[in-house]
């Protein structure tokens, strides 16, 4: 699946082994771009299209970042269970290759939109963040309830791998005199295990169209802090009022939308200071750990960088940094 002809022959020959597609003839191919983590292609059959994702091993990222590709068997075993609890918020799984690591998923509707673009261009819905605070809310009650779910996700996950090692602990190293802060963030999140975490809630992981929202790339789903994944993406929509501080105000209410939906639907306790932390530590990952955002300048970077710096120390985020035009609630609550 490295995007040759012969490896897209091959997996195109292999889904019609796999029943997956009933045939070969007529089928094209296209290999999606911008990924870090894996292999995707979009298989457009006579009676189906279908996603293949082939996870690597090596990250694409220009530091070291290694990790087993059989995260795509706990990928896939998230995304069923996430599924069967709000089908319309998640792709179905059609098919796992455990002997090749590849998981099929269906295949988005046409005109499906890609949340970081919309975002990275003006477009700020606050409905967006809405919706997901729901389905995140619903997500994280219902496992946390299900035994089942919480052993499964406890053991084998990638967590550590994708998340605390290139994200908080490089972080650290960079930022030695925040090192224990960080440290001490770690060793909180990594005692509570709460419920099963999704571990990459980001825009880029959102597909939405006019009345619907897909949430993908499951494969960092572990049971854990549900607090982290509320700092993952309030992080990313952090850096991106940063990158334009013109919508800042916006990127705040869609924000406030989201994390006043989570708490509307979710009775698991969120510590306002620990979400902060996270934060802190996350923005800090996102300019000097082992994946920093692709749209930030120098200049950027370093507010990015007090921003976080501040947050770790504090715990808290002081909205006049960010939303100077935005008063009271939202992420300034503790």
């Amino acid at each position: 699946m490295s995007g040759t002809a012969a490896d897209l022959d091959a997996l195109v020959g292999r889904l019609v082994e796999r029943g997956v597609l009933e045939s070969a003839d007529g089928v094209t191919t296209v290999v999606l771009s911008g990924g870090v983590s894996a292999d995707v292609v979009v298989v457009r059959g006579a009676r189906r299209s279908v996603v293949a994702k082939r996870a690597l091993p090596h990250l694409r990222v220009a530091q070291d970042w290694s990790s087993s590709p059989e995260r795509v068997i706990v990928e896939a075993a998230a995304l069923e269970w996430a599924h069967r609890v709000r089908p319309h918020n998640v792709p179905a799984v059609i098919d796992l290759d455990e002997e090749r690591l590849v998981l099929t998923l269906e295949c988005a509707p046409e005109g499906a939109s890609n949340w970081k673009r919309a975002l990275l261009a003006g477009s700020i819905e606050p409905a967006i963040g809405r919706s997901l605070g729901e389905a995140l809310a619903d997500w994280h009650t219902k496992s946390a309830h299900d035994p089942v779910v919480l052993e499964r996700f406890a053991r084998h996950n990638h967590f550590f791998d994708l998340r605390i090692a290139p994200f908080f602990l490089a972080t650290a190293k960079v930022h030695a005199e925040l090192a224990d802060a960080i440290h001490d963030v770690v060793a909180r999140m990594e005692a509570r295990r709460i419920c099963l975490v999704h571990g990459d809630f980001s825009p880029k992981n959102v597909l939405f169209g006019p009345d619907w929202h897909w949430v993908l790339d499951w494969e960092t789903a572990h049971c854990g802090d549900p607090t982290f994944d509320l700092a993952f993406l309030l992080s990313h929509l952090l850096c991106k009022a940063v990158h334009r501080p013109v919508d800042a105000a916006r990127y705040r209410v869609c924000a406030d939308a989201f994390l006043s939906a989570y708490a509307e639907h979710s009775p698991l306790a969120i510590d306002r200071g620990e979400l902060g932390r996270q934060i802190g530590c996350l923005l800090l990952a996102r300019v000097d750990g082992k994946s920093p955002v692709d749209y930030l300048d120098s200049e950027a970077r370093a507010r990015v960088r007090t921003i976080g710096r501040r947050a770790v120390t504090l715990g808290s985020l002081e909205v006049g940094v960010l939303w100077p035009t935005a008063g009271g609630g939202g992420l300034s609550r503790r």
